[in-house]
């Protein structure tokens, strides 16, 4: 049974304040107290950026955006339909609300109105949009004519969703990408604890990982844009100050990433991008019809909770025997356990082989029923490969459409997860005077 997705809300900084002390939070996100002194919650993602515009437009007060585990709620939940009125038609969520059901509080200041800050890199036939939020890619397109030009990331409609709710869409994923067993680990023989924000587990480093915080722009020109980020020591439970960098540049037919970061401290580290590509363009439906080529004889068997079992599994003979080219849809039709497990991909591939003198090898190639060809390179042990079972339709995307299951597959370069958790995995812990260096290269054909 899977556990229930955080909860959003906004709150005004004095209400919420108010509640630390009494127990009882009573203020409601529409500024008026419900009949059961309960709250509203933003169900969708552009919802709350929908909230926070309105309130801005006639306030000027901080908002604080809570992060709510339905699990620790001492009343049941009850949704009813938005007010069309608001210019709001998704539905919320009714109920009242125990503080300590509050897992994550992040202050919003009145700039978050505003769009975050957008850097555009451009060369021929190619054009990389970056958010400082999360260090995003918000769109790659392709083409040399801009009015047939096709976006092949998944992007959102509102640049504002990035800062606060962006689903990982295109984001910098850290401090520990993909997901920790138990919400803790032991790292030179001292246990730390981190909160849980999928059931028992940590995912993608947690309810404010590197994807919901402002990166700095520390570096630009025309096909380059460098961001920078400073993790502190405790930053969601992790040990250690780490300083962390993320470079984008274009050329033609590639966008380069890298990544650096030091630590003055042993902590786990595992840094990826978390772009959904649809080679047909974003909006135009499922990824059914690409033919993906993983360049893995094994890959890592996961238990109920999407986490690795710790088995290194040969892949043939089974339906994750991806060195050949095979149709998206037909794989994810395969009867197998594990498929059914991830509801589709969503899982680690061991890469073979060894980096070539660049240090790369090749990890995933992905073609598009168009024609489009995606090759991703990289220096890490692993890529997991994410069908997105997860899109019900709630995300407004670049063109106007929404995004339904397996509008876009994402394919992250990383280090195994769960790595510190076993030892035979190849180790993921950053420690002092050993900086990070990676590298990841999309290459793009037409």
């Amino acid at each position: 049974m899977s556990e229930p997705d955080p909860i959003h809300h906004l709150a005004e900084a004095v209400h919420w304040q108010q509640a630390q002390h009494t127990g009882e939070y009573r203020q409601s996100t529409l500024g008026r107290t419900l009949e059961d002194e309960g709250f509203i919650h933003c169900s969708a993602q552009q919802q709350v950026a929908g909230v926070l515009r309105r309130y801005y437009a006639a306030h000027d007060g901080e908002l604080v955006l809570l992060t709510i585990d339905p699990a620790r709620l001492t009343a049941p939940l009850r949704w009813d339909v938005a007010n069309p009125a608001t210019g709001e038609q998704f539905p919320h969520v009714y109920g009242p609300l125990n503080p300590d059901a509050v897992v994550a509080t992040r202050v919003l200041h009145p700039p978050h109105a505003a769009a975050p800050q957008s850097i555009t890199l451009r060369a021929d036939g190619i054009e990389l949009e970056v958010l400082a939020a999360g260090a995003s890619v918000r769109r790659l397109r392709l083409g040399h004519d801009p009015a047939t030009a096709v976006d092949v990331v998944l992007g959102h409609a509102d640049p504002q969703t990035y800062r606060f709710a962006g689903g990982y869409l295109g984001a910098t994923i850290g401090r520990l990408a993909n997901r920790l067993a138990g919400g803790s680990f032991t790292v030179d023989g001292e246990t730390f604890h981190l909160p849980s924000n999928e059931g028992t587990t940590t995912l993608d480093g947690g309810f404010n990982g590197f994807d919901r915080m402002p990166w700095h722009v520390t570096a630009r020109t025309d096909t380059r844009v460098r961001l920078t980020l400073t993790s502190p020591d405790g930053d969601n439970g992790f040990p250690g100050t780490v300083d962390v960098s993320v470079t984008y540049t274009v050329s033609p037919g590639q966008v380069r990433i890298d990544y650096t970061a030091t630590t003055d401290r042993a902590t786990p580290f595992s840094i990826t991008n978390h772009a959904y590509v649809n080679l047909d363009g974003e909006g135009s439906g499922t990824v059914d019809d690409h033919d993906i080529e993983v360049t893995a004889s094994a890959m890592l068997p996961i238990d109920e909770a999407n986490l690795p079992t710790g088995e290194i599994r040969p892949v043939e003979g089974t339906a994750f025997d991806l060195r050949e080219p095979r149709r998206v849809g037909d794989v994810l039709a395969s009867d197998d356990e594990q498929l059914r497990r991830g509801k589709g991909l969503d899982h680690t591939f061991v890469l073979d082989g060894r980096t070539d003198e660049t240090g790369l090898r090749r990890a995933v190639r992905l073609r598009g029923a168009n024609g489009r060809v995606l090759e991703v390179l990289t220096d890490q042990p692993g890529v997991q490969v994410y069908t997105g079972a997860h899109f019900d339709h709630s995300i407004l995307g670049l063109s106007g459409a929404t995004y339904g299951p397996r509008a876009g597959i994402a394919l992250e370069t990383q280090g195994f997860p769960d790595a510190v958790h076993h030892p035979h995995f190849p180790d993921t812990v950053l420690r002092p005077g050993t900086p990070l260096r990676s590298t990841t290269i999309w290459r793009l054909t037409t």
